[in-house]
């Protein structure tokens, strides 16, 4: 019994024995649909072009072309990249819209469907095999030729680089053609030229890479730095914070106790003389009850002589009263008054320290000494300006003058 494998191409099954029956069977119009069946199955859904190696198979069974998937994961990849997070990416089936997780290689992970791969090589190796059949031999190709042909000198090879016009040319051009007047070089020592400045410039962009590679591995580092430095702060955040509810709390409990305790005693206290006052109330009711008791004696003489006594102790109970009394305002509790106003204050201003940067003064710039040009005048000429001075000095004095009191003699002349 022939066993029957399956694969999905795109978006649906395909019977590797059915449909590869019409290749194995040879031409004619059955392998021709055969063929047509089996092209349809081979078609990327994304490009809608025959799959082209290699091909990737997803996780949900589909098929795409590598560079199909790699152009839908392209903007993915965009994303996590500017979000910190270059370790996967993720996009959807375009068959099935099932969500396809990639890790840190991304499509490169995806695993290769050789057998997919096998097949498009035999339905190429068919069409190719159908085509020689129905269309006449081509003609062969040109023999490859070893070295390039001037364009302007049939079979001349070109051996030489023009240095004004920069570009290759041959021997015979120099001489006769065009490039005269111009500068040239062998064209292998331009080339080997060439070739050393693009090694040159690719060792200069492998090391600058490794540059960049260096740094981006530094802010990796320095992300993961910070996170464990955050989790640190946080924590130790946590711990000052119970500290401090834990020391709210034992106060609480110390100012509970407190109230409680002077409760205790007032509320003994008060208890301890309720129970004196009711002895005094029951043994008054008792003593009511012998005085009443005593009047319904039918015997006066007997009542008058036992009378005196009861009226004594009677009186005696009507003036005492018991001698302990509570204080006003005993039950009150207002002495444990309290304000919590500046801690209140406090607890919200609860913040971090704040770093004052020290900016760097800036340096003094001390100004540059003047030269100092003293000038000999005549001794004429000097006397005339120590006059000028003083005479530009004089009119100073007089409104100073003018501010002093008049003396009394002064007075005196005014009166008169």
């Amino acid at each position: 019994m022939e066993r029957k494998e399956e694969v999905k191409c795109g978006g649906a099954a395909m019977s590797l024995p059915g449909e590869l029956g019409c290749l194995q069977g040879g031409g004619g119009a059955e392998g021709e649909m055969g063929l047509s069946s089996l092209e349809k199955q081979l078609i990327c859904p994304i490009c809608l072009q025959l799959f082209s190696k290699p091909v990737v198979i997803l996780p949900c069974q589909h098929n795409l072309c590598r560079k199909c998937a790699n152009e839908l994961y392209q903007p993915s990849l965009f994303s996590a990249r500017t979000t910190m997070q270059v370790s996967s990416g993720r996009f959807r089936c375009p068959s099935c819209s099932q969500e396809v997780i990639l890790d840190r290689h991304g499509v490169y992970g995806l695993q290769r469907n050789l057998l997919v791969e096998n097949i498009i090589d035999v339905y190429k190796q068919e069409l190719s095999n159908n085509s020689k059949a129905t269309s006449p031999l081509p003609p062969p190709p040109p023999a490859p030729s070893d070295h390039v042909t001037c364009s302007d000198h049939e079979g001349e090879k070109v051996n030489i680089f023009c240095l004004t016009c920069q570009v290759p040319t041959c021997s015979l051009c120099k001489v006769f053609g065009a490039h005269q007047a111009c500068q040239v070089a062998p064209l292998s020592d331009v080339c080997q030229q060439q070739k050393d400045d693009l090694s040159e410039a690719v060792s200069s962009l492998v090391a600058f890479s490794d540059k960049v590679q260096a740094l981006i591995n530094t802010l990796e580092e320095t992300c993961r730095i910070i996170e464990e430095n955050s989790k640190a702060q946080k924590q130790s955040v946590c711990e000052k914070f119970n500290r401090v509810n834990s020391i709210l709390e034992e106060r609480q409990k110390v100012m509970m106790q407190r109230i409680s305790s002077e409760q205790e005693e007032k509320t003994g206290q008060a208890q301890a003389l309720m129970r004196c006052y009711g002895d005094s109330v029951e043994a008054n009711s008792k003593l009511m009850e012998r005085a009443t008791s005593s009047m319904e004696e039918p015997d006066m003489a007997a009542f008058v002589k036992n009378s005196r006594e009861l009226i004594t102790q009677v009186i005696t109970a009507s003036s005492s009263c018991p001698s302990e009394k509570l204080k006003a305002g005993f039950e009150s509790l207002s002495h444990y008054t309290f304000n919590f106003s500046r801690q209140e204050r406090a607890l919200k201003s609860i913040d971090f320290f704040k770093v004052v940067e020290d900016v760097p003064e800036e340096p003094k710039v001390e100004p540059e000494p003047e030269l100092i040009v003293q000038k000999v005048e005549p001794k004429h000429h000097q006397e005339t300006s120590t006059n000028s001075r003083q005479s530009v000095l004089k009119p100073a004095e007089e409104p100073i003058a003018a501010l002093t009191p008049p003396s009394r003699g002064s007075r005196s002349a005014q009166g008169l």
